[in-house]
């Protein structure tokens, strides 16, 4: 899911919750998997549609957070 259309999105409220886990091509990088009202599960992408990955795991909740998500769960 394209950054800007993911946060369109979550303005309109459509995403239930965001996961964040353990990048299965380089276990060093966090990414966020975000599922709408349906349990439809996407990547989190740029624009560019290239997975958002990041090594700080805290990085992650301000990118989160602009979906208009509150909380999200950490998978290990």
């Amino acid at each position: 899911m394209k950054l800007d259309n993911a946060i369109a999105l979550g303005k309109a409220g459509a995403w239930k919750e965001a996961q964040v886990r353990v990048s299965p091509g380089n276990i060093d990088q966090w990414f966020v998997m975000l599922h709408d009202k349906d349990n439809k599960a996407y990547v989190f992408a740029d624009n560019e549609d290239k997975p958002i990955t990041h090594k700080d795991l805290n990085a992650l909740a301000p990118l989160i957070k602009s979906l208009g998500l509150n909380d999200f769960t950490v998978f290990l």
